[in-house]
């Protein structure tokens, strides 16, 4: 039990099912109350919130208290209506899940620094998890990113020199890998899945239908070889196995969709859109599929809770993505369950295809994130 942790998160909105990182905050303190923990959860720069918010949210079951500040109000109203609230929680720990994009609209956070120390005494100690970084980190990123890019590194390099960080998280080995150019030390911890797996009721024993149902859940990236890749799912499942197979979009999509659905029902693929979900009916959405399609680049992979919550619904993964690489050149070794497809490939990844996922579940996670703060120094 972590009884004797009383940790506060900070992330930029908390807005049920609109903001990837607030879901996440919000699933991760929940566990940690369930745990023992004393949590709470401050979103300092709500998008979705035009006045204060002070309430209870919900996830599996565990309620946790929450403080949302409008992203339109001065940063001194901010942090001063903030500050009241955080000291009242008086939190021994304070946990940044930092976005550049979370804090400011362009992903320019300036004055970041500044506005978090005024919240605390100078007996908290500081965590953060890098969910994101800064751009320009892809060989093909155009001169534009590059330069905003080198403003964000900026920004993240005076954030460390301005807070002491004790503990320092990010949840991508390539994160991991430009976060250890700067000397920060940080600690690998996988991301989970915001999508619990609900058991559901099978109408039919697995393994008899004839259909294999393809699954997209998310943004689906642009520049992705969707052509080439729905001719060889014709090939294969026309003249090789003889089977049926379809595609199921999940979630927003994004601007690509179209395309998807267009390439597949040309191709005489049925294709159903499902748009958002409750995450129970995503759940069963996930367990009823064969596969799981990604667009997103292999080394950002592990950054992806959609892609999480279809590991940990053992869902073997098709990376159908950009060929795009990183500049410093670093090489992710992916685990089995990860397919990733190239021209002419398709058939060699069917048949290698597996449904063991070493993918780690919110418990696991949880346990490690308190564990790698109390392994701390100075923890008490």
């Amino acid at each position: 039990m972590h009884n004797k942790i009383k940790i506060l998160f900070i992330c930029g909105s908390l807005e049920p099912g609109k903001d990837g990182v607030g879901d996440y905050t919000r699933r991760l303190g929940c566990a940690l109350i369930r745990q023992g923990a004393s949590v709470a959860a401050l979103a300092l720069n709500d998008y979705y919130s035009n006045e204060a918010q002070e309430a209870e949210q919900d996830a599996d079951g565990v309620t946790i208290p929450v403080l949302r500040i409008p992203s339109l109000w001065a940063k001194a109203k901010q942090t001063a209506y903030a500050k009241q609230w955080v000291s009242q929680f008086n939190p021994e720990w304070i946990s940044l899940q930092f976005v550049p994009y979370s804090f400011h609209y362009k992903g320019l956070p300036f004055g970041l620094a500044a506005q978090l120390k005024a919240l605390a005494t100078p007996q908290v100690k500081w965590h953060i998890m890098f969910h994101e970084l800064w751009l320009g980190l892809r060989e093909q990123d155009s001169l534009k990113f590059r330069c905003i890019g080198t403003i964000q590194k900026l920004l993240v390099k005076s954030l460390m020199t301005s807070i002491s960080f004790q503990s320092i998280h990010t949840h991508t080995r390539f994160y991991l890998n430009e976060l250890d150019k700067l000397n920060l030390n940080p600690i690998y911890l996988p991301i989970f899945s915001n999508i619990p797996y609900v058991k559901m009721e099978r109408t039919e024993e697995v393994g008899i239908t004839k259909t294999q149902k393809f699954v997209m859940f998310g943004t689906i990236h642009p520049k992705a070889p969707i052509t080439e890749f729905a001719d060889e799912i014709v090939k294969y499942y026309n003249n090789e196995t003889g089977m049926d197979c379809s595609l199921v979009l999940v979630g927003k999509s994004g601007n690509e969709k179209e395309q998807w659905v267009q390439e597949f029902k040309k191709r005489k693929i049925n294709v159903s859109v499902l748009g958002e979900l409750s995450s129970q009916e995503v759940s069963f959405v996930l367990q009823e599929a064969t596969f799981g399609i990604t667009t997103n680049p292999v080394f950002v992979l592990e950054k992806s809770g959609t892609v999480a919550a279809m590991r940990e619904h053992n869902l073997p993964i098709l990376i159908v993505a950009e060929e795009t690489k990183p500049r410093d050149g670093i090489h992710i070794k992916l685990d089995d369950d990860f397919l990733h497809y190239s021209f002419g490939n398709l058939s060699k990844l069917m048949e290698k295809r597996s449904c063991h996922s070493n993918s780690k579940g919110l418990n696991e996670v949880s346990n490690q994130f308190v564990k790698d703060l109390k392994n701390n120094k100075i923890y008490k």
